[in-house]
Order: structure tokens, then C-alpha cells, then sequence
């Protein structure tokens, strides 16, 4: 009778320790977590498993230690995919963003091109491959010697392909400039010859420093795509806006001369 009894209270006690383990192991609070990115449509694993897709809202979880992993889905190749990781302890309610860059892959028929954001800053020769933190806006210049310049709309980037872009070369490009004179053509007063000297005097020097100014400012230019001197591009841009003013010089000195020739009676 007492091995009997012994026995009965030995189970007894194990009945007790494991249904007081299933309250304890039920009485774990649940919390909600919001999980955002700045890219939908992210892959969200919780501790290993999957459980949905950005942005998350709400989802309602243990409390206690949890591995967050989001997937950016913006990638193109595996080896350059980003995964935002987050280690917490799930004590409160919690919401979390993945802020992944922007990955830019340009590339370009012929290769080494070099590429200008926005036209002035200097991101590489293509197959160009770039990250950004933020999302890029404007234009990109492709320039290579012995082909036309090409402008890219960034507002037509594809992050799941990239940009691959089709170079022209440059070509024996003519102008057919046909002029008609007018033989019948012919003045009906008298013309001051000083004036008419002047402005013509005044519209070859216009033409002039149009050009040199112009040579200047594409030299300058060009050592600035050598050697990345900011010294040179800033020259590049006086002297292009001294070709600018030489040019409206020399157009208002020809327009007057026109004038003077041919309207004033």
C-alpha cells in the first residue's frame, strides 16, 4: 500500500509540473509589427520563415528574441541584392522601415562610355554599375569619342533591366546652304559709309570672339573629362557664357548692318 501510494503522488506531480509548462508557455503576450520599405513589394522572412510581402501591417507575433530579414526586390543580379536585417526583442507593439539604395545599372553599344549625371558629375565609363541612397532624377549623359552624345531620361529607368543604350556614330553630317541673289536688287538712297563700316567691322569681331571664346570653353571642357578638374569645368562654363554674350553682339551688329542695307530708304 505505501509503494502504491508513493507512486500515485509521484504522478500526481508530473501532471501538475506539465500543465502548469502549457499555461506558462501560453501565457506569452502577442504583439503587432508593422514592417515598410521604400520599395513595395519587399520579402519578409520571420526567423527564417516567410510570412508576406511590403508593407506588412499588424502582424501579430510572440513575445520574446526574432531575425527579421527583408529582401529588396529592386535587384538584378543576385550577388547585388541588399537584405535589411533587424535583431529585436518583441516587448511592444513595433514598426520597422527597410531603406534599401538604389541600384543603376547603365550600359552602353559600344562600351566605355563615360557618364554624366546630369550632365556635369562624372559617375564612370560604362558597363557602369551604381548605387544611390536616394532615388535618382534628370538626366544622364553618354559621351564617346567618335559618337553622337546621348541624353537618357532617368524617368524611363527600368530597375529590372537597367539601360542599355545604342550609341550613333558621328557622321560626314553637310549643310546644303543655297543662297539666291537677287540681282534685281538695289539701293534707292544713299548709304552712310561709316556706320556700315562700323557695324561690319563690329559684326566679324563679335564672329570672332564667338569662336575663340567657344574653342575655349570646349577645350576647358575637355580637360575637364581627362582629369575631373572642377577648375576646368567652372572655366568651361565662363567661357561659355562669354560666347554667349559675343554671339547676341555679333547678331545685333549684323541685323543692324542688314538694316542699314537693305530697309532703311
Amino acid at each position: 500500500m505505501l509503494i502504491l501510494f508513493v507512486m500515485t503522488g509521484s504522478l500526481h506531480s508530473q501532471t501538475i509540473d506539465d500543465t502548469t509548462a502549457v499555461i506558462v508557455k501560453d501565457s506569452l503576450k502577442t504583439f503587432k509589427i508593422s514592417i515598410s520599405s521604400n520599395f513595395p513589394n519587399a520579402r519578409i522572412f520571420f526567423d527564417t520563415s516567410f510570412v508576406g510581402v511590403t508593407p506588412l501591417i499588424n502582424y501579430e507575433v510572440k513575445e520574446g528574441p526574432h531575425s527579421i530579414r527583408v529582401h529588396n526586390p529592386k535587384s538584378l543580379k543576385d550577388w547585388d541584392a541588399e537584405n535589411e536585417k533587424f535583431e529585436i526583442f518583441l516587448n511592444s507593439d513595433t514598426s520597422l522601415t527597410a531603406n534599401f539604395r538604389y541600384y543603376y545599372f547603365f550600359n552602353t553599344d559600344p562600351f566605355g562610355a563615360r557618364t554624366f549625371y546630369k550632365n556635369d558629375s562624372l559617375l564612370g565609363d560604362t558597363p557602369l554599375r551604381f548605387f544611390s541612397n536616394a532615388e535618382m532624377k534628370g538626366n544622364v549623359l553618354f559621351k564617346k569619342k567618335n559618337y553622337k552624345d546621348y541624353t537618357f531620361d532617368l524617368n524611363a529607368y527600368d530597375f529590372e533591366t537597367g539601360a542599355n543604350i545604342k550609341l550613333q556614330p558621328k557622321g560626314n553630317e553637310t549643310v546644303n546652304d543655297v543662297v539666291f541673289k537677287n540681282r534685281g536688287t538695289q539701293f534707292k538712297t544713299k548709304r552712310s559709309l561709316i556706320p556700315i563700316l562700323s557695324l561690319a567691322a563690329a559684326s566679324i569681331a563679335g564672329g570672332y570672339f564667338s569662336i575663340d571664346f567657344k574653342n575655349k570653353a570646349n577645350a576647358a571642357y575637355d580637360d575637364y573629362l581627362d582629369t575631373g578638374s572642377t577648375l576646368s569645368l567652372d572655366d568651361s562654363r565662363k567661357n561659355d557664357k562669354y560666347f554667349v554674350v559675343s554671339l547676341v553682339l555679333m547678331q545685333a551688329a549684323v541685323g543692324t548692318l542688314i538694316y542699314f542695307l537693305f530697309f532703311d530708304k
